[in-house]
């Protein structure tokens, strides 16, 4: 199941949220700061129920919102009622909203906006303002999921259903011309008035941060992604040509602490999984890292890509290389030591070699000395003939090697050597 970010749905898109144990639908109403009358504390994923979740009182004795029932059991009793996870990711914000009662308080915005975590939306953000009332106050702006105005269109957003019938719900929006008296949503979706301790719909809105994940089926998770980084730039950064084993090292990260799988992939291949690994921990591509690895990756572009899956999400690194080695020298690394003296040998190197390639190869019967002597024997080697040797002095011992040394020439032409073979005594 692929997870994206929620900052990334589409307004009206309908998301998945438990409520009392039990998943509810919600709608993306808008992304974002509804505009200056906001604190930049409501940045983020406004989300509304999609239906009534019940109905109640506004307030028993006037329409001061602050200070209202219907404020208190929002941020009370409905917000206890998420999972706690998610009842931690809602944001406290601070809402734009008429401060006293609708007679003789005044709009509060920005800063000074109403703090909470619940709420009901206005008037305002519901598509209404003062032209189609004059008692609406001026106590937010409207949200992108709703149409401006009092047309069937604009209407039809804006109603909502209650056990499977549309009914009529709660704004915050008191009339500014009574202090008992409160704006709601009729049932065809039109504005009305109606005295606050009535009984009337609730539908709460929320804004949730826009990094939380959504899976495929609108389930919002809490999950932090994973990250990947790298000392070496961002992803996709290019490093450069290539002629010789080299480190790309990487970090793979996780903000909850989960244990992490890694995946190295060359090309798209995998070449390494690391499993439980500890989230900060340094790590280093394998598969171009050692002399042996680097010998198996052909010349040209090459892309490493690795992925860090937490468990529930995946995160990729990608970075370039281009192998460009045009050079090689072949040699033990520890020479041959016998007993005696090493007098004749007998070489072949088996491959493919341009004809104007820089060709060479030499052969040594004291290799274990400080300066061995070395003898070229390229000739010898490219006729199949025996390599008799010049050399009859040794201070440690008789000790045999061969050094190969292979450069393109001005063809360009590439080459390769498979094997090298043969005795000596």
């Amino acid at each position: 199941m692929a997870n994206v970010k929620l900052g990334t749905k589409a307004v009206g898109s309908v998301l998945k949220l438990n409520l009392n144990g039990s998943p509810k639908n919600f709608i993306v109403v808008h992304q974002g700061k509804p505009s200056s009358l906001y604190d930049d504390s409501c940045d983020g994923t406004w989300l509304l129920m999609q239906d009534i979740y019940s109905t109640r009182q506004w307030d028993g004795s006037n329409n001061d919102y602050k200070n209202s029932d219907i404020h208190s059991w929002l941020n009370g009793t409905f917000l206890n009622l998420f999972d706690a996870n998610i009842r931690e990711a809602i944001k406290q914000v601070k809402i734009p909203y008429h401060n006293g009662t609708g007679s003789s308080g005044s709009v509060a915005s920005g800063a000074n906006g109403l703090s909470c975590k619940i709420f009901l939306l206005s008037g305002y953000e519901l598509g209404w303002t003062k032209s189609d009332n004059s008692y609406f106050p001026q106590d937010g702006a409207k949200l992108d999921y709703f149409t401006a105005g009092t047309g069937s269109a604009a209407n039809n957003k804006r109603i909502a259903k209650y056990n499977g019938s549309a009914t009529s719900w709660w704004t915050r929006s008191p009339d500014t011309g009574n202090s008992g008296i409160v704006g709601y949503v009729s049932s065809d979706g039109d504005y009305g008035y109606l005295w606050c301790n009535y009984t009337n719909g609730v539908r709460p809105a929320f804004v949730l941060p826009s990094t939380l994940s959504v899976s495929d089926d609108g389930t919002v998770s809490t999950n932090a992604a994973p990250t990947v980084t790298s000392e070496s730039g961002t992803s996709g950064v290019d490093l450069g040509e290539k002629n010789a084993a080299f480190s790309f090292n990487y970090t793979p990260s996780d903000e909850d602490g989960d244990s992490l799988t890694v995946t190295e992939k060359l090309d798209g291949v995998t070449t390494k999984t690391r499993n439980s690994v500890t989230s900060g921990t340094a790590l280093t591509f394998e598969a171009a890292s050692t002399a042996a690895e680097f010998q198996k990756i052909l010349n040209g572009q090459h892309t490493i890509t690795i992925e860090v899956n937490d468990g529930t999400e995946t995160a990729a690194f990608t970075a370039t290389f281009t192998k460009a080695v045009h050079a090689a020298t072949i040699t033990l690394e520890t020479p041959m030591a016998v007993e005696g003296d090493i007098t004749v040998a007998r070489l072949a190197v088996t491959g493919n070699i341009p004809a104007d390639a820089e060709y060479s190869v030499k052969v040594t019967n004291n290799g274990n000395d400080t300066e061995p002597v070395w003898q070229d024997c390229t000739a010898e080697v490219k006729s199949g003939a025996n390599i008799v040797f010049e050399n009859h002095e040794n201070t440690n011992g008789a000790a045999f090697n061969f050094k190969i040394e292979a450069e393109r020439g001005s063809s360009d032409a590439a080459g390769y050597i498979t094997g090298v073979s043969g005795a000596f005594q």
